[in-house]
């Protein structure tokens, strides 16, 4: 079937307007165009984030458009189209002349490559997209949501989906897991809530079986993750301090809080590398359905099939690795995953009295700003169509 672009995401705008006025039958509108408004604002209208009624209601009916937020909107949505043009569509590139080229034209590195590659499209594509609505809508005097937090900066699935596609996640909870009864029911009932929800979530996303498994891997875990006991490494309490001979607690207490740094960062180590791995692979199913991911899979790991099911076939020679990815490819990955990462929140901020440390820093900003814009506009000109992908859920 053909269907209209975005229909998922104004459908539920829709349910969101239905549910918050029956909840709250004060917040209903009777002025239509103000209601059109909502449910058509064409600046997230095709990919979100999704806005829910209650969150945006005062802003239709009053807001003020100021220069500062005029300009905040822009910087907002430059850093967006920046991300999409010269980022999501040049790994597009890589990922889609790997994916679509004869199976046994490529090895076990480029199986890797461009399964990374999707992994950072479909990031700076969405993410990017997120960026320009929310940068258009503060242009017009609407405050909307965050839609990504950093999603690959994650220690766990569950919290990888408290960063990816904020408002769907928020969407699912308050119209679907709390209806459903949350967590408030018992620990059986708590995990067929939590599997319901990732259900819907991946068929949301397309009426196929791989965007249901899709779902239906990231609930199971979610499940694991909060059934396993696993979160020693992790405790925040140090071990009971004792006396040594002297009666002295100092060198005791130092090495146990030295003990259980040295426990954190492994646990956040293996947290997102357990993370990432498990988000990169299920990007693999999300982009090509069930019978192929299981193929590219094995050859990700060394295994080369003619069929599922097939006879074994040697692992093409690496060498032709190259015909896919180039000095390009390698500059744009190494931006690609510093920008995923807030390793920037650690850099002290520019002080904001006045004065020339922040008018450079200012300055600074704004040519970046425009160097990006006109790389966007040169990118764009030379290159050929690339839409969105969240244009078709």
């Amino acid at each position: 079937l053909v269907m209209p672009i975005g229909i998922s995401f104004y459908t539920f705008q829709e349910i969101s307007y239905l549910v918050d006025v029956y909840r709250k039958p004060t917040l209903a509108q009777k002025n239509f165009l103000n209601l059109g408004l909502y449910i058509t604002f064409f600046p997230q209208l095709i990919a979100g984030p999704i806005v829910r009624y209650h969150d945006i209601n005062e802003q239709i009916q009053a807001r003020a458009v100021t220069v500062s937020q005029f300009s905040e909107g822009l910087e907002r949505f430059i850093v967006g189209l920046s991300k999409k043009v010269l980022l999501a569509n040049s790994f597009a590139l890589v990922c889609d002349s790997i994916y679509e080229a004869d199976f046994f034209s490529y090895g076990t590195y480029a199986a890797w490559v461009a399964a990374f590659a999707y992994a950072m499209q479909i990031y700076y594509d969405f993410s990017g997209y997120s960026d320009m609505a929310i940068g258009l809508a503060r242009m017009f005097g609407f405050d909307l949501s965050e839609n990504f937090n950093y999603p690959y900066a994650a220690r766990s699935i569950t919290d990888f989906w408290k960063r990816w596609h904020i408002s769907l996640t928020n969407f699912f909870r308050d119209y679907v897991y709390i209806p459903l009864g949350g967590n408030r029911k018992g620990k059986a009932r708590t995990i067929l809530n939590r599997f319901i929800v990732f259900f819907t979530t991946g068929l949301w996303h397309g009426a196929s079986f791989n965007f249901v498994l899709w779902g239906l891997a990231h609930g199971v875990l979610m499940t694991v993750e909060r059934i396993l006991p696993a979160r020693w490494l992790s405790s925040s309490k140090p071990p009971k301090p004792q006396a040594d001979e002297q009666g002295g607690f100092d060198r005791l207490n130092h090495r146990s809080e030295h003990k259980l740094n040295h426990r954190k960062l492994l646990a956040n180590a293996l947290g997102r590398i357990y993370t990432l791995f498990s988000v990169m692979l299920l990007w693999v199913l999300f982009r090509n359905g069930t019978k192929a991911t299981a193929k590219i899979v094995l050859k990700m790991f060394g295994v080369n099939y003619t069929s599922l099911w097939g006879t074994f076939r040697p692992i093409v020679p690496e060498p032709l690795f190259f015909l896919h990815v180039d000095a390009k490819f390698f500059i744009l990955a190494a931006a690609g995953i510093l920008l995923a990462f807030p390793w920037w929140r650690r850099i002290p901020p520019l002080r904001k009295g006045g004065g020339v440390i922040p008018l450079v820093g200012q300055l600074i900003k704004y040519a970046v700003l425009g160097c990006l814009l006109v790389l966007c506009y040169a990118s764009l000109a030379a290159g050929s169509y690339n839409p969105f992908i969240y244009f078709r859920f």
